[in-house]
């Protein structure tokens, strides 16, 4: 079977299933496949591929077809042009959050900057990590309640190259914290879908990704109510905060924060127009 053919019908099998996104899904799973590019794909249709090689390729199809992303599938997911290993213990990092990591280049220029930042809930460790390797001076720590999440934000580190200056930390936010400890720039992406919502999410997201990383409360708001009542403790003077935030969660997020005597400074706009990142300080 040629890479026209395989392409083809991959496509036409994960149509039949409704995955909006069959051309670039069965790209990448074909590239991972048979470790090739793809470019190196693209421009070779006559290639043929061996029956162990389809077999591969379409026993990871199938995978697909049961809605396990091609994240999970083939392990990793680039984020800001750096490939990080994921798994089902981490949120797929997403195009939304480099949002954030732009926001902080804008904000600080200087990449000479000794910049000390935390991040609450690390996950892959890929917005923390991409900072560590946009500021070379910079040192991070990064927390987690999740062990298992933290052993991937370790494999990130070390294949990012800053894990020297990365301390990971298994922590509820702040909670083991030492509280002598005090940083320029606190970093999140909390979860913030409420907790009715999660059940409504597409297949992809509720039943692969880890809950713990989705449910935000009730409201969605419980962990911002968490940062902001304790983060003046762990902040330099003139510290920033920037967290990342839900559709429609803007206003009242900057209600919580300001309450806690915080104020807001600028906020930016994901790739749909819509306010993704806030930046506060106290």
């Amino acid at each position: 079977m040629k890479i026209s053919d395989a392409l083809s019908q991959a496509r036409l099998n994960l149509d039949s299933q409704g995955v909006s996104s069959s051309k670039l899904d069965s790209l990448i799973l074909l590239s991972h496949t048979l470790s090739f590019s793809k470019e190196q794909i693209i421009f070779n249709p006559d290639f043929e591929l061996s029956l162990a090689q389809q077999q591969v390729f379409f026993d990871l199809i199938v995978r697909r077809l049961q809605r396990e992303p091609v994240s999970q599938i083939i392990g990793k997911r680039e984020f800001f042009g750096e490939d990080f290993f994921v798994s089902k213990d981490v949120l797929d990092p997403r195009p939304d959050s480099e949002s954030l990591i732009e926001l902080i280049l804008k904000k600080f220029p200087d990449r000479s900057q000794k910049l000390k930042i935390l991040e609450l809930g690390t996950g892959s460790g890929c917005l923390i990590i991409t900072l560590l390797k946009s500021y070379g001076a910079a040192v991070g720590t990064g927390i987690d309640i999740s062990a298992e999440a933290l052993k991937i934000s370790q494999k990130n580190s070390e294949f990012c190259q800053v894990h020297k200056r990365l301390n990971l930390q298994k922590s509820d936010l702040f909670a083991e914290v030492n509280i002598l400890e005090k940083f320029d720039l606190i970093i999140s992406n909390p979860p913030y879908i409420a907790s009715e919502e999660i059940e409504k999410l597409e297949p992809e997201v509720k039943n692969f990704e880890p809950r713990i990383a989705l449910d935000g409360g009730l409201d969605g708001l419980s962990f911002y109510r968490r940062i902001a009542a304790d983060a003046k403790n762990f902040l330099e003077k003139n510290g920033k905060i920037f967290l990342e935030i839900g559709f429609g969660q803007k206003e009242k997020v900057v209600e919580i924060f300001i309450k806690n005597g915080f104020l807001l400074i600028d906020s930016k706009l994901d790739l749909s127009g819509i306010p993704r990142v806030l930046e506060f300080s106290c």
